[in-house]
């Protein structure tokens, strides 16, 4: 049971076999999410075991035995990593969002589009809170944008997840 929390040394995937688009990194991943909570089982000097939550920001690559078994699912089941391909983008200094930069209704790719058709996008996509974010890739002025398109497609409650995402890249740029 250890081996479902981080910080065991001994962990193994066991029988769990990660899906096809992080096949290929082994017992490593890349955080694609802006944090991945995960725990550690933890033993004090008396012998007393706890659990302690820790986090994971987003580009930050993180171990099989770091995290646990129980992250390591949830992580992949969420897309909170990057896959095979988008890794290998990264080691190669290329822009891993660029492959999912997908085109809008207009037929322009993402970065092209304004306030209004990356709302129609967000919204016929039916976009989470972290795809959305994941949209900008890290630029400032499509951040702005996709903001005042979230406020558009959620009729003016654009989601907090969504607001904070791309303050934080607003901000950073």
């Amino acid at each position: 049971m250890a081996e479902l929390h981080g910080a065991d040394p001994n962990a193994s995937a066991g029988d769990y076999d990660s899906p096809d688009e992080y096949s290929g990194q082994g017992d490593d991943r890349i955080v694609r999410a802006l944090s991945l909570a995960y725990t550690v089982a933890t033993e004090d000097p008396s012998g007393m075991k706890s659990v302690e939550l820790r986090e994971a920001k987003r580009g930050e690559t993180v171990t099989l035995e770091q995290i646990g078994l129980l992250a390591l699912k949830k992580g992949e089941s969420s897309h909170a990593f990057y896959t095979d391909d988008e890794r290998e983008a990264i080691e190669e200094g290329r822009d891993p969002d660029a492959s999912s930069g997908s085109a809008g209704a207009s037929g322009g790719t993402i970065s092209e589009l304004g306030e209004y058709e990356l709302a129609e996008h967000i919204k016929n996509e039916n976009l989470t809170v972290q795809q959305t974010v994941d949209l900008a890739g890290g630029d400032k002025d499509l951040a702005h944008r996709l903001l005042q398109a979230e406020n558009i497609a959620t009729d003016g409650e654009p989601r907090k997840g969504v607001e904070t995402g791309l303050t934080a890249i607003i901000e950073a740029g």
